[in-house]
């Protein structure tokens, strides 16, 4: 049987939370910074990173208001998420690879910590770039080509972890859906992984 802990409502419950949040900073600040940016996708959009002059651009069009707002508002949700995140993707993970969630060999747990790796190093890039977005937003336009370099390598380090996790979430789940519906169709029609099969043999 799988593990019960974490327990599925918990696992969804904190999923469905980090979900919302991340719809809020999309369809809010985010949103609204590329609106005063004339269309210019904020630094947390650009999982591709930027060099000095595309933060130089971003950074003029946003003008003060807009940087003071970068910093004011979405940089303190995004002091949540990340943690969201990790939390979120690490207790689903944990879910999706307990003994007996997925069919064939278990996952062991140098696969388990390696899978649980991911969401963590996403969220440790999502600070790092925080700070560097910070540090950025303050010095503005005349911000320094190194702190650039750093916020965009941090960018892109947290969007490749970032997918990878997803798709590992992705996988892992049709495998554990698919192991379910074979085991629900073997009840149905008595074949493999039907209840009592077998006894009395």
């Amino acid at each position: 049987m799988p593990s019960r802990f974490p327990s599925g409502w918990l696992v969804a419950a904190v999923l469905v939370a980090s979900i919302a949040l991340w719809a809020v900073m999309v369809l809010g600040p985010l949103a609204h910074l590329r609106a005063l940016a004339g269309g210019l996708a904020p630094f947390d959009l650009r999982p591709f990173g930027y060099g000095p002059a595309e933060a130089e651009a971003l950074l003029v069009a946003l003008g003060e208001d807009g940087r003071s707002f970068y910093a004011r508002v979405q940089l303190r949700l995004d002091a949540v998420y990340p943690a969201s995140y990790a939390l979120s993707r690490g207790l689903l993970l944990l879910w999706l690879t307990a003994p007996g969630r997925i069919s064939g060999p278990a996952i062991g747990a140098v696969g388990r910590w390696a899978l649980l790796a991911l969401p963590l190093i996403t969220a440790g890039f999502d600070y790092a770039e925080n700070a560097s977005l910070a540090a950025m937003l303050a010095a503005g336009p005349a911000a320094a080509s190194g702190l650039v370099a750093a916020a965009s390598a941090a960018t892109q380090v947290k969007s490749l972890a970032g997918a990878l996790t997803e798709a590992a979430v992705v996988i892992l789940a049709g495998i554990a859906l698919l192991a379910w519906w074979r085991g629900r169709r073997g009840a149905r029609t008595g074949g493999p992984g039907a209840p009592g099969e077998g006894e009395g043999r």
